[in-house]
């Protein structure tokens, strides 16, 4: 492996961490909706009893 493709890898492990932080993140500060719908305002059960 040359260096520019050390750096590639380095940077999309880096990216890819920082998303798998930033769902964690968002999990458990509940601005993630069980619904599937990302933020959702409605609680998710008035969200899965109306039809959407």
């Amino acid at each position: 492996m040359n260096w520019i493709e050390i750096v590639l890898t380095v940077i999309i492990v880096i990216a890819v961490l920082a998303a798998i932080l930033v769902m964690i993140r968002r999990r458990k500060n509940g601005k993630s909706c069980s619904c599937g719908c990302e933020g959702c305002p409605h609680p998710c059960q008035k969200k899965n009893s109306s039809s959407h």
